[in-house]
């Protein structure tokens, strides 16, 4: 899964999708530095609904009428099945822009150990998403879900999906609105190559999706055994 991530250099990200399409592409001002950004909160989206790449506020995932929880990841492999993104996943693709995604580590003693993973090259990145305009007489916003992956080897010593990220020579494709049949769409579902991506362990302060700031993105603490204490 991937329900959190970073955005914690927005002028930077936007000018490097900016960079790769070849069209200017400046950050909103309601667009802030995020360490923490998770389910049910507003984010920035890259989109093209017909009438050119702009930048629009969504929700990130929605909570499905019958399901205990929200959703916030589309399977690659499923989602042209699945009713909730059959319709949008054809022609409905966005990219989110990020400066890392988060996903976490259980240790043998059912701790729950955050890990950053980045590109290799430092730069900020977009990852792909698939995206519905929401009902406003439902009360339903335009909401996002990101698409996800196998996982390489650096993201899968901690988990068995990854989100998909999208390269450069890619993202123009993966913004254009015409349809993408399945096996275009799973050519692009690719994980990303290993050699190309970074990890590192980070402070379990961005376990609570409430916190924010640089704390979220401070060294981990040192584990038992990295103190000699065995426990």
């Amino acid at each position: 899964m991937c329900n959190r991530y970073t955005l914690i250099d927005p002028d930077g990200a936007f000018a490097e999708i900016a960079r790769i399409l070849g069209i200017p592409l400046s950050k909103p001002q309601w667009v802030i530095k995020r360490y923490n950004l998770g389910l049910m909160q507003v984010a920035p989206v890259v989109v093209n609904r017909g009438s050119g790449v702009e930048v629009m506020p969504m929700q990130f995932g929605n909570a499905l009428r019958g399901a205990s929880s929200v959703v916030g990841n589309a399977r690659a492999d499923t989602a042209f099945a699945k009713p909730t993104f059959k319709k949008q996943v054809p022609s409905h693709r966005c990219a989110i822009p990020t400066t890392g995604f988060v996903d976490w580590e259980t240790d043998e003693h059912g701790r729950k150990r955050p890990h950053l993973f980045t590109l290799a090259n430092g730069r900020p990145y977009a990852l792909a998403a698939i995206w519905n305009a929401g009902k406003a007489e439902n009360a339903i916003p335009p909401h996002f879900y990101i698409v996800t992956t196998a996982p390489n080897q650096v993201v899968g010593r901690y988990h068995d999906r990854m989100p998909v990220i999208l390269p450069e020579d890619r993202l123009v494709r993966w913004l254009d609105p015409a349809p993408m049949a399945e096996p275009e769409f799973l050519e692009f579902a690719k994980s990303y190559p290993d050699a190309e991506m970074r990890e590192r362990e980070v402070s379990d302060f961005i376990n609570n999706v409430k916190h924010e700031g640089p704390e979220c993105l401070a060294p981990a603490k040192p584990r038992p055994s990295q103190l000699g204490l065995g426990l």
